[in-house]
């Protein structure tokens, strides 16, 4: 295959897989804020809401750091990049939807230090789309 076949094939598979990460990821975070729900909503409040979203962010940041460590395609993990920023970004910018100039703030601040460790550890440009996919869809959810 050519250069520009190749870059066009790479940003397709980064692309489609991760729309299809993040639907994922959101629908298993309905699932498990649906069970939370029913069986740590016993008095109507929805005081765990909070921890269930940040913490769920954070779960899928760690798995995205393990998952940069292991040797499955690049593309795949750019995809799962997406997945993670999104979830942690947006966790992170519904708690905060009081303070929207903050909210925004801190989904740069994340997409900044991401570039940044991409950019530290020489990482190809479809990881850098992944980011930048990754605002999108954070700021399309805000």
């Amino acid at each position: 295959m050519n250069k520009r076949s190749e870059i066009i094939k790479e940003g397709m598979l980064v692309t489609i897989a991760s729309f299809i990460a993040v639907a994922v990821a959101f629908m298993l975070y309905f699932l498990i804020f649906t069970v939370f729900e029913t069986i740590a909503n016993q008095d109507g409040s929805y005081g765990f809401v909070s921890y269930l979203r940040v913490g769920y962010g954070i779960v899928w940041l760690g798995l995205g750091l393990i998952v940069y460590r292991s040797a499955i395609y690049d593309w795949l993990k750019a995809s799962l990049l997406t997945a993670s920023l999104t979830t942690f970004m947006v966790g992170i910018g519904v708690q905060l939807y009081g303070n929207p100039v903050i909210a925004y703030f801190a989904v740069l601040l994340v997409a900044a230090i991401s570039a940044f460790l991409l950019h530290k550890t020489k990482q190809k440009w479809y990881h850098y789309y992944a980011v930048v996919l990754s605002i999108i869809a954070a700021l399309f959810y805000l």
